[in-house]
């Protein structure tokens, strides 16, 4: 609103009352007071200053929801909805009634009414001069009020998405929300994977939309992929500059995602480039708040795909973290027809006990076989049942039960001939040449036992472990059992299985004459066929 020149004697008028109302404020402000409180003080205050008997403020509060404050005798003024009331003064029977519109930044945040006393029509220069003055002070109470709302709206944001169960779709949603608040042109993510050993993944964003991903959907990031297989566990420790390089931010802010603890576990990074005038403290608190709650979400992550990953492969495992209800929905105990191998590995006990002797060497022995056993069993879609001494059980068809159960069976098939070669490859090398070499044992071997069966599976137990129960699991446990060195043996019900699929010359199968063996407790003896792999 423009107003005529101002007298000498009305500006140092003006200039007291903007002296009061700012130490009115300034206690207000020290002693932390709500909005509420601060116009409890400050608008009885304007009976001294303008002579009012009523004053009414809408305006929006800290949770930026509209609240009216009214003070003495403001029903006069006409209601509480004063946001589409245009500046005036009007005079009636009552008084003077002035409205004025509250500006913050040059935007409207509300409206302050006031009831004077008498007609001030004659005096409206002076009236305005002194609210000017006074709704000044008052502004920097609103402006702060609403800049702390809004960062908390911000930040409740953010968080809430990042709760979303699906991880990678929760940082999505985040760093939109971030960049809608605060115009955050670039952001970079990358964290650790604690499932596969030394990996890393990463996620680019560009204007609050995702341009760059690890795994999709959006094309890889060639530099940044290239950094992190040459810098390794570097890209994530404080001092390095390798994200940022990489991603083109050398200037960017950055953030190392950690633990918290007091031996900070690093799990990753954030940089977020700050446009060519830097951050405001807004935005450096609504970013340093989102990063935290994505380093508590990726240690909860974390936790979720380690215990994931006692069972399923890296792939499998992201495609179930893709869907909130993946439990019920695929983890769930359920019957199906199952493929199941068995592999156990040849005269352990012996090379335990005669070549290896010593404890470390027989762990690491058990454990580099393991690990490229139940690896192989992952190629071919296998899940990782469990590990009974030193056999290795697979299952074939979970989680998602896509294939038919002749597939099942040929990927059971094609994961036993690897495992046998795997076998056999590893008492070539260091130091497991010392196993054929010592002529306690003929050479290193595995006895593997292949069947394809109804089973119920699906997490259970007290440490809800990934598994199957069924007779035909106990049958394939004999079967093995009677496997010899480095012999596959096949129930009936798996070679059939193969043979209807056309898939034994694929897999560089040849089947023995059935045979029949019966074993201790089961009602029907076993059948099945001793396997050849070509080659």
């Amino acid at each position: 609103m423009t107003h005529p020149a101002l007298s000498p004697e009305l500006v140092r008028d003006a200039y007291a009352l903007s002296v009061e109302a700012d130490e009115l404020i300034g206690a207000c402000v020290r002693d932390r007071l709500s909005l509420r409180a601060v116009m409890a003080r400050f608008l009885p205050a304007l009976e001294g200053w303008l002579g009012a008997k009523g004053a009414l403020v809408t305006t929006r509060n800290e949770q930026l929801v509209d609240e009216t404050f009214t003070w003495g005798q403001w029903r006069v003024l006409g209601g509480a909805d004063l946001h589409d009331a245009p500046d005036r003064l009007v005079v009636d029977g009552s008084g003077t009634s002035l409205w004025r519109a509250l500006r913050v930044a040059g935007a409207d945040v509300g409206r302050i009414a006031l009831l004077l006393d008498g007609d001030r029509s004659h005096d409206a220069a002076r009236v305005h001069a002194l609210l000017d003055a006074a709704v000044r002070e008052l502004d920097v109470v609103l402006a702060t009020t609403q800049t702390a709302a809004h960062k908390q709206r911000v930040i409740v944001e953010v968080e809430e998405l990042l709760t979303d169960p699906v991880f990678d779709r929760g940082v999505d949603r985040a760093v939109a929300a971030l960049h809608r608040a605060i115009r955050v042109p670039d952001v970079a993510l990358c964290y650790r994977d604690e499932v596969e050993r030394g990996g890393f993944r990463y996620r680019v964003y560009h204007d609050g939309e995702l341009r760059f991903a690890s795994d999709g959907p959006a094309p890889r990031h060639d530099t940044l992929a290239a950094a992190l297989a040459g810098g390794g566990d570097s890209v994530v420790t404080p001092d390095s500059k390798l994200l940022r390089l990489a991603t083109g931010l050398p200037n960017g802010v950055e953030t190392v995602l950690s633990t918290g603890m007091m031996r900070a576990h690093w799990l990753g990074k954030v940089v977020c480039s700050a446009g060519d005038h830097g951050f405001s403290a807004f935005a450096l608190d609504v970013v340093e708040v989102m990063c935290e709650a994505i380093s508590q979400r990726l240690v909860d992550f974390n936790r979720e795909r380690r215990h994931l990953a006692q069972f399923f492969s890296g792939r499998t495992i992201t495609e179930l973290l893709q869907d909130p209800g993946y439990e019920k929905r695929y983890l769930s105990p359920r019957e199906h027809t199952i493929a199941v191998l068995y592999a156990d590995i040849n005269s352990f006990t012996k090379i335990s006990e005669q070549v290896l002797e010593h404890p470390p060497a027989i762990a690491t022995f058990v454990d580099d076989w393991s690990a490229g056993t139940v690896g192989l069993l992952w190629k071919h879609g296998g899940v990782f049942d469990k590990m009974v001494g030193d056999c290795v059980i697979g299952l074939f068809g979970p989680p998602f039960f896509r294939d038919t159960p002749e597939q099942r069976a040929v990927a059971a098939m094609a994961a036993a001939r690897e495992i046998l070669a795997f076998t056999v490859d590893m008492e070539k090398r260091a130091p497991y040449d010392r196993i054929p070499r010592s002529g306690i044992v003929p050479g290193l071997g595995v006895a593997i036992g292949v069947n394809l069966c109804p089973m119920s599976v699906g997490l259970m137990g007290p440490n809800q472990d990934y598994t199957g129960f069924s007779s035909g699991m106990n049958n394939t446990a004999r079967l093995q059992s009677l496997a010899g060195f480095r012999e596959t043996l096949a129930m009936d019900t798996a070679v059939d299985a193969i043979e209807r699929a056309g898939a034994a010359a694929e897999l560089g199968v040849t089947f023995g004459e059935p045979q029949e063996t019966a074993v201790k407790n089961v009602k029907h003896p076993l059948r099945y066929r001793r396997v050849t792999f070509a080659g």
